[in-house]
């Protein structure tokens, strides 16, 4: 879609642009922060990836392994090796499986980016320091896509995910430019899925296991078909050349190739979750946390609670007082806060068929009114993250305890964030299925040293 208000044509080609400076920047050339920022983001969907495996598993890991094929990168959660491409997309949508994973910068592309590093560094035997660059060179890339869009986001959303794997694969598989540019212009004519907002994804509540109303595709196909891509120019094959430069009509040239301190992006808007929720709730989820600590709050005394959240939050997938299954209930709003009001440590413990059946979270759920806070819409859809606001209410005792926390009060998010020991609770706990805490806490440990890491194949071995 035009802008009346786009910039004059660039000089020149964006594709190439964004080629060389994928294939060019030295590990050096990135700052520690953005490094240290991607590492954590590599430790946090390591450990959700366990938990989608548990619940939602077992039909996609038995169809990757009929489908086979060379042994390059493992399965979590399964332990089977099986081609870079589908070990990559199998992983992130078990990841992308749980609502639990990162979702800045406006894309949910944390589970794409980590698996495909992950896998391609495995097929490669790349060293813990390339798996990292890649990492988090696909993130500023990602960040440099959805800032320079001009269309009206998400409701056009054209499927950028392909790109930012090939531009990931091509560097660990040691691309020049030349070869870069050709891969992400592949990549980039892999038809996309296109998301248009309304009709029945937004007006009931109907839930795809692939990628729930984000308009991205699901991780499973986009991490496969950039994989795919790379792998196709690696071997000789002949791209169009330039393609993304056929499309700057939808973003802003300048932006695209010229964001001041482009790497400020990838800490500056990166946002991880400490609970199992939509990312822009979590500002209220983060105010009844705190209500309950500061006050003592027993969740068997509340006789009601209120939120005020951006107009997101009156989707019917997002305003479920009543989740009948592991699916409905890691989308609830309010399942999501009854879970905090008991203080229950979010992970696969909050979604278990016990659980889902327990009375006084129902009962809890079912109380939980939810309310538009006309100023946390106009925060959510002119993308001010960090401006978002969540109001909470508890009754409890005649007594109605209130308070109010923006994004940026919330943790996970630039400034404010999770603190190390509960990143080290929400891999354990997430996990916990699969891995021992012994063998957890050597993974957690591993991960954070990656960059010590000569080949990334005895990180696999943790796995």
């Amino acid at each position: 879609m035009a802008s009346s208000n786009r910039p004059a044509e660039p000089t020149q080609s964006a594709t190439q642009f964004l080629a060389k400076e994928f294939a060019s920047t030295r590990f050096e050339d990135i700052p520690v922060a953005s490094l240290a920022a991607v590492r954590r983001l590599i430790i946090d969907h390591v450990g959700i990836t366990y938990m989608g495996a548990a619940f939602t598993g077992q039909a996609i890991l038995a169809y990757a392994k009929e489908l086979g094929g060379r042994e390059e990168a493992v399965l979590l959660g399964d332990g089977a090796k099986l081609p870079a491409e589908l070990a990559a997309g199998v992983n992130a949508q078990l990841c992308r499986n749980t609502d639990f994973e990162e979702t800045g910068p406006g894309t949910h592309v944390g589970p794409l980016i980590v698996h495909t590093a992950l896998a391609v560094g495995q097929r490669v035997g790349a060293s813990g320091r390339d798996v990292l660059a890649a990492a988090t060179l696909g993130y500023m890339l990602a960040a440099r896509f959805h800032f320079a869009r001009l269309n009206d986001w998400p409701r056009t959303s054209i499927v950028h995910h392909k790109t930012f794997a090939a531009a990931i694969a091509g560097r660990l598989m040691g691309f020049d430019a030349a070869a870069m540019a050709r891969a992400i212009s592949l990549a980039w004519e892999i038809p996309p899925r296109i998301h248009i907002g309304g009709g029945a994804a937004f007006s009931e509540k109907r839930i795809d296991p692939l990628a729930l109303s984000s308009g991205l595709g699901a991780p499973l196909f986009g991490a496969r078909n950039g994989i795919q891509a790379a792998a196709m120019i690696g071997h000789g094959f002949e791209s169009v050349p330039d393609e993304i430069d056929q499309y700057l009509d939808e973003y802003d040239a300048e932006v695209l190739m010229g964001m001041p301190a482009p790497f400020a992006r990838v800490e500056g808007e990166m946002e991880l979750k400490p609970w199992i929720c939509s990312r822009h709730s979590q500002c209220g989820m983060q105010g009844v946390d705190n209500l309950v600590k500061a006050h003592s709050i027993d969740a068997q005394s509340v006789s009601g609670i209120r939120l005020g959240l951006s107009n997101m939050y009156q989707k019917p997938w997002l305003n479920d007082p009543s989740p009948q299954n592991y699916w409905e209930a890691i989308y609830s709003t309010q399942w999501a806060t009854a879970m905090i009001l008991q203080q229950i440590p979010a992970g696969p413990q909050w979604v278990t068929p016990d659980r889902l059946g327990d009375p006084l979270s129902r009962r809890l759920a079912a109380m939980i009114e939810i309310t538009e806070d006309p100023e946390a819409s106009r925060a959510y859809w002119e993308l001010d993250w960090l401006a978002i606001r969540g109001t909470a209410e508890i009754d409890i005792g005649g007594e109605t305890h209130r308070t109010t926390c923006t994004m940026r009060e919330t943790y996970g998010s630039p400034g404010m964030d999770m603190p190390e020991d509960m990143v080290t609770e929400k891999f354990r706990e997430t996990a916990a299925g699969t891995l021992s805490t012994e063998q957890a806490d050597r993974l957690l440990a591993a991960l954070r040293d990656l960059e010590s890491i000569a080949d990334i194949r005895d990180l696999a071995g943790l796995f």
